[in-house]
């Protein structure tokens, strides 16, 4: 049967609706043509704003990274107790406007910063079920897809730019990764891959020591930075046993540690090695070639985020310091410890990632909001 003459008027007013809602998204930058898949986010629900967003907050560090580096740091209300980079969200960090820390941003101290919008990683327990109540009390909430490796940066930013209409930008910064990235692996290609050993958690002693196997983001940028994970056998972060430690340590040429247990960590590890006797023997220890790794120059390499291509970059640094103009601090004949700490963008390149993020960062910048 056919439609009648008012059936057909109300479609065609559904019609235009919908060519004029459309419309409204594509030149406020909401939705780019042939993007609307990517408005979904890691927990499957399709996320579209009315209008850019004006209240954001940021429940992880590597995601509030990812918000100045696209130009949106001006509308972050609330961030972690840990978010600390750029100095614009330690800023909002030290007047406490923050919600928590990773693994417990509080429900209600979010509710009463009024966001039109909350970032959550849904690679973590207590984000889904944040964002379970959240949705349950109408604040629009972005689960963006657990931070892991390269693939979910670029992924996370694909996401993010098109929800709240930075895609432009989005694409702009993975290109600017990926380019460095490649560039460190061409100046690498061909050379002997040395044995590298990443230490991300240590006790004195060298005990209890938590360190990188293969599947994980830094066994991802051991690779590409032209090393071997020396635990490429074992799988995940794992605490090696005396005997496994003990029996690679004489096959490890490169030693990445992060200190952050103890400000005098890197010195009262050093020492060990040196003195040890069976440490001593390793190339890393004879070589001198032990990184210790302090607050931003750890940061890149704990958070899966824009900083990725400075961690591929720092550590193919550390590993052929003859391949590169920039140069980590590095002292051959074992007078001088190797620390990277804030300063880790001083031994970077002149042009690299760290240059894209800072003009970013040069845009619009955070304002301690109400």
């Amino acid at each position: 049967m056919g439609l009648n003459r008012r059936g057909i008027i109300a479609i065609g007013l559904v019609a235009v609706l919908i060519v004029a809602v459309v419309a409204v998204a594509l030149t406020s930058g909401l939705l780019q043509s042939g993007e609307a898949a990517d408005l979904t986010d890691a927990a499957g629900r399709e996320v579209i704003l009315d209008a850019p967003p004006e209240r954001i907050v940021s429940c992880t560090p590597g995601l509030t990274e990812m918000v100045f580096a696209l130009g949106l740091g001006d509308k972050l209300v609330a961030v972690t107790d840990y978010c600390d980079y750029p100095a614009e969200a330690a800023a909002l960090r030290d007047a406490n406007k923050t919600v928590g820390g990773f693994w417990e941003p509080n429900y209600e101290v979010i509710l009463s910063y009024d966001p039109d919008l909350v970032l959550v990683d849904y690679g973590t327990d207590a984000h889904q079920q944040l964002a379970s109540k959240l949705i349950d009390a109408n604040v629009t909430v972005l689960q963006m897809f657990e931070q892991k490796d390269l693939a979910s940066v670029y992924a996370n930013l694909r996401l993010m730019g098109n929800v709240t209409g930075t895609s432009e930008n989005a694409t702009v910064l993975a290109n600017d990764i990926k380019a460095s990235i490649e560039s460190v692996q061409s100046a690498v290609e061909g050379l002997d891959k040395p044995t590298v050993m990443y230490v991300t958690y240590v006790e004195t002693g060298f005990t209890n020591a938590y360190v990188s196997g293969s599947g994980t983001a830094v066994d991802e940028l051991i690779g590409l930075a032209g090393g071997k994970n020396v635990f490429a056998d074992q799988s995940g972060w794992f605490s090696p046993s005396s005997e496994l430690m003990l029996s690679n340590a004489k096959s490890i040429d490169c030693m990445i540690i992060t200190s952050m247990f103890s400000d005098t960590a890197a010195e009262d590890l050093n020492d060990f090695f040196v003195n040890d006797e069976l440490w001593k023997q390793s190339p890393a220890v004879m070589n001198n070639k032990i990184f210790y790794l302090q607050g931003q120059g750890e940061n890149i390499f704990n958070r899966q985020s824009v900083r990725a291509a400075d961690a591929v970059q720092l550590m193919a640094e550390m590993m052929h310091p003859g391949a590169f103009e920039a140069k980590v601090p590095y002292d051959p004949t074992g007078g001088t410890i190797n620390v990277i700490g804030n300063d880790y963008a001083d031994h970077l390149p002149s042009v690299s990632s760290s240059v894209a993020l800072e003009r970013a960062y040069s845009g619009p910048v955070a304002m301690v909001r109400d």
